[in-house]
């Protein structure tokens, strides 16, 4: 005889999803003994696979040995004390995690940078030299009547992005119809309209080439009758996308930054933006950069708040100092002599150099391609703790509630214990 399911230890409705940029609020997440989690209101495989991560928890170690927490603390304290060139970085973290974080290394004289900064990067690179005119997700949902989806499909990083944000019958007005084009997509994409009964034109061309598709688009918008192709897109479609641009009531360019992966991404994004830019002389038309896994957004936001600049910073010698090459986390890890890594959304530390002195504060069950100096297992936002991260969109700061205690501490209290442990006349660096 086939064993039923067991019966729900509790059900949680209303979740806040933490783990991707779009902000997910409506989960509901079945809990099992012991300390399971399973989503079942949505096939969002993020969500499915970050909410069922749920190991019991495990103690410290120090050099590969368990210890009580406060001897870890203690330890980190140490190996920090003693370090010149610090790093504090993957900061996968909620907004009181980050502020600790970052207290920490200024404390430190540290370099500070999030692990999934470089596709935040590509877009902030272009908003610091330009400007920009970008949207909200609910300026998506409640105005948009034609979507301009560049280069690969948002929706492979951000999986209800069309469910949530795109389909809906918009709140403030309704448009005729709303139309999604894929610029430089696949034949694939449409089914991702298609399944919410939404009309959808592909025009496949080159990815790595999109900046030109819309460089070219941006040129046949005061005459489609001059178009010219671009991307492996021929000018008849190119001058039909632009006329189409031109008539549409609120049209929105939406791209993902981290999915680009030619060289100088950064200048498709500022392509992308001139085009908006240009578009705003015929209608009205506004970007929408994804970005958000890991709370890469909220990370920033508190950098900024509270140094007056974003991350790849470094907070050496009393002044911040922001530079996105110089102290990008990857190249600053190679001449840094202690890293403090959080990632507390997900169990993945990237493999340093076997010398390098590593302070890991990450989920129980993280595996170490080398086994770090000191490592404490923290719990997850908006599973172990309730939590603040915020939406791709920058304006709005969820609060995801704790579902299950597993005893794990937050990494905010573990960071904070760790500079209350440091010698008072530790220095910036």
């Amino acid at each position: 005889m086939a064993s039923e399911r067991p019966i729900p230890h509790a059900v949680h409705r209303e979740v806040v999803c933490p783990f991707c940029g779009l902000g997910c609020d409506d989960l509901t997440v079945e809990e099992e003994p012991p300390s399971m989690l399973a989503v079942r209101s949505t096939d969002c495989p993020v969500a499915h696979e970050s909410f069922s991560r749920t190991p019991a928890a495990e103690p410290p170690r120090v050099a590969g040995v368990a210890v009580p927490l406060a001897e870890a603390v203690e330890a980190a304290a140490a190996v920090l004390a003693a370090a010149q060139a610090p790093l504090v970085a993957g900061l996968g973290t909620d907004v009181d995690g980050a502020r600790a974080a970052l207290a920490l290394a200024e404390r430190l004289g540290a370099v500070v940078d999030h692990a999934l900064s470089d596709g935040l990067y590509r877009n902030l690179a272009v908003l610091q030299r330009t400007g920009w005119i970008v949207t909200t997700l609910a300026e998506l949902r409640n105005r948009c009547d034609l979507l301009l989806v560049a280069g690969p499909d948002p929706a492979a990083l951000h999986p209800r992005l069309f469910e949530r944000w795109v389909a809906p019958t918009p709140a403030f007005q309704a448009p005729p119809s709303r139309e999604v084009v894929f610029l430089c997509g696949e034949p694939l994409d449409a089914t991702r309209g298609a399944l919410f009964g939404l009309p959808v034109t592909v025009m496949p061309g080159d990815p790595a080439r999109v900046g030109g598709a819309a460089a070219a688009l941006a040129a046949a918008l005061p005459d489609p009758s001059r178009a010219s192709g671009a991307a492996g897109i021929v000018a008849g479609d190119i001058a039909a996308l632009a006329e189409r641009v031109r008539k549409a009531r609120y049209a929105v360019v939406a791209w993902a930054a981290a999915a680009f992966e030619e060289p100088h991404a950064d200048l498709t994004v500022e392509r992308l933006v001139q085009f908006v830019r240009d578009a705003n002389r015929h209608t009205r038309c506004a970007g929408l950069p994804l970005v958000g896994h890991d709370n890469v957004v909220g990370v920033n936001q508190v950098c900024t708040w509270r140094f007056g600049v974003p991350l790849r910073t470094s907070l050496a010698g009393g002044v911040p100092r922001h530079d996105p090459h110089r102290f990008a986390w990857a190249r600053y890890a190679e001449v840094a002599d202690a890293v403090v890594w959080v990632s507390a959304f997900r169990p993945e530390v990237p493999a340093f150099p076997a010398e390098q002195t590593v302070i890991a504060l990450a989920p129980p069950g993280t595996v170490f391609a080398d086994e770090p100096a000191v490592f404490i297992p923290v719990g997850t936002p908006g599973i172990d703790h309730a939590a603040h991260v915020f939406r791709s969109d920058t304006v709005v700061a969820l609060h995801a509630r704790g579902l299950i205690d597993r005893g794990l501490p937050d990494a905010a209290t573990v960071l904070k214990a760790i500079a209350t442990a440091l010698p008072e006349e530790t220095p910036a660096c």
